[in-house]
Order: structure tokens, then sequence, then C-alpha cells
């Protein structure tokens, strides 16, 4: 069971703690994959961190708890975490909560909804209750957002496609950003080309935020056959039958004046 209640000693301390099962046992102290531990740290991090206008977070020091792998800070002092927290403890809207710790609980309530048993616990002195974060709570900013459904055409070079048990395509965009998509196990297996690392054009469907033009949840329609390449030949012959159409015009561009009336 996830502990991560606050004694009375404890009283200006901050603990984040994480419970996740998804590799076949509970994560600890005693036992968590590096790379959950890596990430999960940098969140802690950027989450008490927020704005960064008011912490030091080179004074910021933490310790490793059970419960199920609780990160626990002591002398905390922020202004503006204070006020995050309390407004998490209120509400579900994320738009009352600084943006840097509001991407963070969204970043958490994703992997919740998408990952069975994953849930964050956020104890605090400056609330009567944890904060929880799981597949049951739903974490989202209350003001009408502006997201419709959108087909794109993206180039990329495939980094990994298919998987255990969900079936993505790890793509690795012209601009190095990169971006999963999901895909359907059948699309891949009738595709004849091995297309890992190489680059590939794709039609996804996905959906976009008007606002701030970002796309999410995208979703592989199908590979797009696109190798555009130079035939010589086809120029030269293109290039012969468009000076043989305008040998009689002595100024092409005084004849397109004329016929459009430009006297």
């Amino acid at each position: 069971m996830l502990q991560a209640k606050i004694s009375p000693m404890e009283a200006d301390t901050v603990t984040i703690a994480f419970r996740d099962k998804s590799r076949g046992y509970e994560i600890s102290p005693d036992r968590v994959p590096l790379t959950f531990l890596t990430a999960v740290s940098k969140d802690v991090q950027d989450f008490i961190k927020g704005p960064g206008k008011d912490i030091d977070m080179a004074e910021v020091e933490v310790c490793i708890r059970h419960g199920s792998l609780a990160i626990q800070s002591g002398h905390v002092v922020s202004a503006s975490l204070v006020a995050d927290i309390q407004a998490l403890s209120r509400s579900t809207d994320l738009a009352k909560v600084s943006k840097r710790r509001r991407e963070i609980v969204r970043k958490w309530q994703e992997r919740a909804h998408r990952v069975k048993g994953f849930v964050v616990r956020i104890a605090t002195p400056w609330t009567g209750n944890d904060i929880l974060v799981s597949g049951e709570t739903n974490y989202r900013e209350a003001r009408s957002s502006r997201v419709v459904t959108v087909e794109r055409y993206i180039k990329g070079e495939i980094l990994d496609l298919g998987g255990v048990t969900d079936s993505n395509a790890h793509i690795k965009l012209p601009d190095g950003q990169k971006l999963t998509i999901k895909t359907d196990r059948e699309l891949i297996r009738s595709e004849p080309r091995n297309l890992v690392y190489r680059e590939v054009h794709l039609r996804i469907r996905a959906k976009l935020d008007l606002d701030t033009q970002k796309l999410s949840d995208p979703e592989l329609i199908s590979f797009v056959d696109y190798e555009p390449k130079f035939d010589p030949n086809r120029f030269a012959e293109a290039v012969r039958k468009g000076r043989e159409a305008w040998r009689d015009v002595g100024d092409p561009a005084e004849w397109v004046r004329s016929i459009r009336g430009e006297n």
C-alpha cells in the first residue's frame, strides 16, 4: 500500500511517492529500474522548482523512502509551491497551477491512465489531505480547449516499430523531436519493407490544439510510398516541348501581359 504521510517532525517536507507494478513487481528503494528512477527524479525536481524564481534548488536535499518509492525533500521554502499544492488539493483544474508543475501533473495523469496501477501521491503540510494522481483522477485544464481531429503527412526516421503489448512506431522528426505513434499490427505485417532506421513518410491522424498547435494522440493511418526522383531524360523532353510551343513568341513576358490585358 502506498504510504506518504507526514509526521509532525516533518512540517516543512514535500514527499512525492510513486507506485508502479508494470514491470511485474512493485517498485521500492530496494528495487527500481534505473530509467524509471532517473525519470521520476527529474519530474520531482521540476515539480519542486516550478517557475524557479523563489527557490534555490542547490539547497534542496532529499531522501528515498519506502511507500512504494517515495522521494522526500526537506526545508522547502517556496510560496509558489505552496500555492500550487493548495490549488491541486482544492480542484482538478490545472489552469490554476503554474505552467511547469501543470505539465508534470499532466504527464503523471496521462501515465496513470495508460499504465494500470501507476499512482503518484503528494504529501505536504499545507493541505489537509494528500494529493493523489491515479487512473481514477482527472486533472485537466478546465478552460474550454479548442481541439480538433486532423490528418497530417509527416516525414521522419523510424527508430522502433511494433511492441510486445502496445504496437507503436517511434519516429525521429527532422527537427530532432521524437514522436510515438500508435500503430496497427496488421498494417505493420502487410508492409513488405523493413522500415526501421529508414526515413519514411507517414499519414497520421491526431488531435490538434488550435491554441498551442501541438499534436497529441497520433495514430498511423498508412505508410506513404513517396520516393521522389529526378529523371534527366523526362526533364529534357519537357524543356524541348516547351521551347517548341513558345517558338513563335518573341517576348514571353510581353505575351503574358497582353493576355492579361496589361497595355
